[in-house]
Order: C-alpha cells, then structure tokens, then sequence
C-alpha cells in the first residue's frame, strides 16, 4: 500500500485546509478519508501544522499511527519516502473513502493513477509514480502549491483515470463549504431506510446531528439516549391509559429519530465501530421488543389477563425476526422476490401502522386490542418461521 501525503492545490487551500465542515476541519477530514481509504502513512507538510490539528491527531489512535509531519523525516527515512509512488491528496477536497480504494485497486501500468472526477478541478488526486514523486518531493515538503502542475500532467492523458465511487468536493469559499456539507448530510441515508425513514426521519435526525457533532459526545451515548427514550415510551403503554400510551408514542418518535442520528454521528465524524453497530442493533431490538410486550400488558388490563403471555410470545418473535432480518444473506436463495418481502416485513413502517392501530383500539375500541395483540402475537412468529423455511428447503 503506497504513502500519501497531503498537498495545497493553490494558495488559498492553507484557509480552506483550517475551514470547519460538519464539525471537522477539512485537513482533519482529508486525513481521515486517506485512513479509511486505505493508506498506511500520510505526509504532511509543516505549513498546515498548528495546534488543532494535532490535537485531533492526537485523540485519534489511528491517525496518530498514520500521520507522519514530513519536516520530522530524518534524511534516510525522507530518501525512502521519495523514492517509491505517492498518492497526493489535496488538503481541502471532501472526498468518498471508497473512491481511494478504487484508485488505490487499480494496477498503475507506469504513468500514474487519477481520479476522473478530479481532473479539471485544480485539485487533482492522484497516485504519482516514484519518478514523479521524486521531483515533487521537495516542494510537497515545503507545502509549495502543487495544482496548476498536477493539472497539467493530469491533463496530458498519460495517466490512467479512474471514476469514484462518491462525491468529490473541492472547498474554496464559503459557498463551497456550504456545498460540501450539504453533500456530506446528502449521503448519510441506508439502504435499510423505510420510506418514512426517507422522508421524515432523516429530515428530522439531520438537524439533531448538526447539533450533535458540535457537542464532545460519542455515536454510543447518542444510541444510548435513544435507549432509554424507548425503554421510557414502552413504560408509558403500561398504565392502559390513552394519553399516557400517546406520550408513548411520541417518545418512540422521538426514540426513532435519535437512533437515525447515532449513524450519522458515526459517519460523520469517521467513528464506526463493529461494537458501534452491534449496540445500535440490540438497541433497536430491545425497544421494539419492550414495545411490543407493552401493548400486550394494555391489551390484559383492558380485556382479557392472558393478553400478558400472548405480548410475551410477540416479544420474542420480534427478537427473533430481527435476527433473521439482520443475518438473513441477501442472495440466500434463487426466491429474491420472497427475499424482498420478508425484508420489507421488517421496516418500521410495518410497526407504525400497528402502534397507530393499538392508538386508536385503546381510545375508541378497547375490547379489540386483545385481537390486535393475538394476531401481532402470531404475526411476529410468521417472519422468522417463513425464513427458517426457506433455509431448510433450500439448505442456505
């Protein structure tokens, strides 16, 4: 995996490098963005030093294994930092991750590797071969502004290009850095996303995340608020009371939002974590489950006492269905339709539908919520049960 090191496109670049976008300078996230793109070392030059910077380098274990400042080369390790290819990252261009991997993967057949969307922009990005890094190294060192002559080997058509994977986002001016956040909110939506999620949720989680990222708060504590204001609307189904089971619901709302907003924390400030997901997933479970076992706890206070068990057993379909639903292969079988649907079973849009049933059954029909909770009772079974079927006729 070869180095890179962080160059200025012109002048300007050292005020745009410092400029804040979504609560990080964007030197701190093209540093990041070379991290998660898969380079092991990053040179940067003396000129974007100040004590900022370093102070987010050092609260982060990976870019402090990552970031080199090129004027604390001694001669040996400069010599061998100049001697092979370098990818030359612009300080002030908001870039995919993924799109370095691809650059990254492809094989350089001698003139170098560019990035098509940056060709053009003044700011190419590109991966220099070791004679060309050689010729630049002294000038990358000094910070000198490198984008007018990358542009013009870029533009000579000797290099091979290759197209990204996201967005590429030169930062010039305000106007630009408003762009470049606007992009970065643009892309935090899942493929998971209901369409409520689409059209509600996300709207609504964005301007709790632009708050968010501002504050010394981790992805974590923000799923552990949503947590406990799940635990909280779950408690309110207890008393059987319409205005209480109402605040419930609003606190599930509420609840949904801040689970939306832990991800784009995490996206945002290059914060995921395997453990970050595993608790965003027993998160979400453990509400939908306490959920569901309240509406079974109304359903016996309203009408009959054994309405208690059956909320248990859809309590328990519905942590079984959500893992089915999270470990269910996307290509487990040649029935992609069937594979859909069961996907689809499990959205969230599904669950408002039956808490704004149980809403209006326990204000104007009471005596039905038994029904309400029998038949979620079964239905919570049926999802996992039809995947585990599948599994077993089609032995994946």
């Amino acid at each position: 995996m070869p180095r890179a090191v962080v160059y200025l496109p012109d002048p300007t670049s050292r005020a745009a490098a410092a400029s804040q976008v979504a609560g990080r300078a964007m030197l701190v996230r093209t540093l990041l963005t070379g991290e998660r793109g898969g380079v092991r070392e990053i040179g940067v030059p003396a000129s974007l030093r100040d004590a900022a910077v370093e102070g987010r380098i050092a609260a982060n274990p990976r870019l402090r294994a990552a970031v080199v400042w090129l004027d604390r080369l001694s001669p040996a390790q400069a010599r061998d930092w100049s001697s092979g290819p370098l990818l030359l990252l612009p300080a002030n261009v908001l870039l995919d991750p993924q799109s370095l991997r691809r650059l990254l993967a492809e094989r350089d057949p001698g003139e170098g590797i560019a990035l098509e969307e940056s060709k053009g922009s003044l700011s190419p990005i590109l991966l220099a071969p070791a004679a060309l890094a050689a010729a630049l190294w002294d000038r990358l060192v000094q910070g000198a502004p490198l984008g007018d002559d990358l542009e013009v080997r870029v533009r000579q058509g000797r290099m091979t290009l290759v197209v990204g994977a996201g967005f590429f986002v030169p930062v010039l001016d305000e106007a630009s850095r408003s762009e470049a956040e606007a992009t970065l909110f643009r892309s935090l939506g899942i493929s998971a996303d209901s369409h409520v999620d689409r059209m509600i949720n996300r709207r609504c989680s964005r301007w709790l995340t632009r708050f968010l990222i501002r504050l010394p708060v981790t992805p974590n504590q923000v799923t552990l608020l949503s947590l406990a204001l799940g635990l909280a609307a779950a408690w309110m189904l207890w008393p059987a009371r319409p205005a209480s089971a109402l605040a419930g619901f609003v606190l599930y709302l509420l609840a949904v939002v801040v689970d939306h907003s832990d991800g784009e924390v995490a996206r945002l400030t290059f914060q995921e974590s395997a453990f970050g997901e595993w608790l965003d997933f027993t998160t979400d479970t453990v509400i939908h489950a306490a959920l569901v076992l309240g509406m079974g706890v109304t359903a016996s206070r309203v009408g009959e006492p054994t309405m208690l068990v059956a909320g248990a057993v859809a309590a328990f379909g519905v942590i079984l269905s959500a893992l089915f639903a999270r470990f269910l292969p996307e290509e487990a079988s040649g029935e992609e339709r069937l594979a859909t649907v069961l996907k689809g079973l499990g959205t969230r849009d599904l669950f408002y539908l039956v808490l704004v049933a149980f809403l209006l059954g326990l204000w104007f029909a009471p005596g039905l919520l038994p029904i309400l909770v029998g038949l979620l009772a079964v239905g919570s079974q049926g999802y996992w049960l039809t995947c585990l079927g599948r599994r077993w006729v089609t032995g994946r």
